[in-house]
């Protein structure tokens, strides 16, 4: 059928054979939640969106484009006005109450609505009710994954719409200060931070959003934890085996305590911001009951010398180059010669895929970066330490970057 135009037969061909290992792909999935699930997941999508790739015409992908653009910005207002809240768990509301119980009017509410029925975000019932589809209840009650997507709008979005003007103004070079960054200039406030420029109700949204990435995003499963227990008798005895740099409230230290329950817990330490501690101290989970938890800014020198490990999860790719080897060139000095820095972070793939290219957007706005191999290799040399594995699993771009304290010439 195809024969009088082979453009039309390579596509078929294409198409055909994408198809078929879509189809061998949906066989083997099992539904299940975990890093498994979601690289599961993300393979189907992937292959799905191949072939609208090979059947879509390009001149129609900017329309796509618009349609995102326009249901982002309806999602948005809808979440501010906290509408998705009013629509029952297992039916419907009209168009007129729903606008009642938001202060809004009805035509207004109805026009944001109807951007996400048209997505499939909601769905209507005949022609004045609207209901809930699968995708919809994040949104509402403050849900981490819905979080997630209101301040990648909302600290993302925003400075994205303005890194035209951002370039125009402070030159076509890469962002490394975390003040006059994409994100300050984009909320018209340059000479703040991030921290700075957000204000308290953003920053508790930002804190809510980043749980959704510790469900995402495994600790376990990649480095072999069990080496710790393996060599304790490495340091000194009392010296901690797990110092916890910028560990948040935990919740990590938690998970590696609960893998390996032989792990002393009067033996790990967590350091992390004032505020970030004494909500950990109020919040401490059980299994770290023990555990030293303690206020330290990882810009000062490290405190806790001689420690086994000190371990870094997400906090590298919130900073350039110059600011990560002040970071690790403290706990290098606090290091022994039997001692490692484990740093937990994504490593960006050659060529890359989509999670962490957003992310290092994302991060752009805050004059930071996700890094490659080869990207990290120069920042862990640029400290004075030495690389001695990267540690990966197929199912994620999540890796752990084993370091050793460089040996004096």
């Amino acid at each position: 059928m195809h024969e009088d135009n082979p453009s039309i037969s390579t596509m078929a061909d294409s198409l055909k054979s994408l198809s078929n290992h879509l189809s061998q792909t949906i066989d083997g999935y099992t539904d299940s939640s975990g890093p498994d699930g979601f690289a599961q997941r993300k393979k189907i999508i992937s292959l799905a969106r191949q072939i609208i790739d090979d059947v879509q015409d390009p001149r129609e992908k900017p329309f796509d484009y618009c349609v995102s653009m326009a249901e982002m910005g309806a999602l948005r207002v809808l979440m501010d006005w906290r509408a998705l809240e009013h629509i029952p768990p297992d039916g419907s509301i009209s168009y007129a109450e729903l606008a009642a119980k938001v202060d809004a009017e009805e035509p207004l509410l109805r026009r944001f609505a109807w951007v996400l029925v048209s997505t499939g975000v909601l769905r209507q019932i005949g022609e004045d009710r609207v209901a809930h589809t699968k995708f919809s209840p994040i949104y509402a009650n403050d849900v981490p994954q819905g979080k997630f997507f209101q301040i990648m709008f909302d600290e993302g979005l925003v400075p994205y719409s303005r890194f035209p003007d951002y370039f125009k103004k402070y030159g076509r070079k890469e962002p490394l200060e975390p003040t006059h960054s994409p994100h300050g200039f984009g909320w018209g406030v340059p000479e703040k931070n991030f921290w700075e420029a957000c204000p308290e109700q953003r920053i508790l949204d930002v804190n809510i959003s980043m749980q959704t990435l510790d469900q995402m995003l495994p600790v376990i499963g990649i480095y072999p934890f069990e080496w710790i227990v393996e060599n304790a008798g490495k340091v000194a005895p009392e010296a901690p085996l797990i110092v916890d740099v910028g560990g948040g409230k935990g919740q990590v230290l938690a998970q590696i305590k609960g893998k390996l329950p032989e792990l002393p817990a009067e033996r790990l330490v967590l350091q992390d911001r004032e505020p970030t501690i004494k909500d950990a101290e109020e919040n401490r989970p059980p299994v770290l009951e023990g555990a030293k938890f303690m206020v330290h800014d990882f810009f000062q020198p490290q405190p806790v010398k001689g420690a086994l490990v000190y371990f870094l999860r997400r906090v590298m790719h919130d900073w350039s180059d110059k600011y990560n080897a002040q970071i690790l060139g403290h706990c290098r000095d606090a290091m022994t010669p039997q001692s490692r820095i484990l740093i937990m972070d994504q490593v960006m793939p050659n060529p890359p895929t989509t999670l962490p290219c957003q992310t290092d957007i994302c991060m752009m706005n805050l004059g930071a970066k996700e890094r490659t191999v080869k990207d990290w290799h120069a920042l862990v040399d640029l400290a004075g330490l030495d690389l001695v594995k990267i540690w990966q699993i197929p199912s994620t771009e999540v890796s752990v970057i084993e370091c050793k304290k460089r040996a004096e010439a």
